[in-house]
């Protein structure tokens, strides 16, 4: 049986919920101010929120910056 780390869990977790989409994780609007809350929501990159941030940008670890629901995912980049 294959040990997950926590991080790896919340991932998988993430990709589930958002029916296996890495760009549908990525603008997850889970974030407590374009939708509900996800406790998952700052580690759903699979990594903690300041190496995440680091690697896909601050604007996706602050909710405040993150595009709204209304906003297609096909439009974003």
């Amino acid at each position: 049986m294959e040990t997950k780390t926590p991080l790896r869990a919340i991932r998988e977790n993430c990709l589930e919920c958002c029916g296996g989409g890495h760009k549908v994780v990525k603008y997850c609007t889970c974030d407590g101010i374009n939708g509900g809350w996800c406790p998952f929501w700052p580690y759903r990159f699979g990594m903690r929120p300041e190496t995440a941030g680091k690697v896909h940008g601050r604007e996706f670890i602050e909710p405040k910056s993150m595009p709204t629901a209304s906003d297609l995912l096909d439009n974003l980049p």
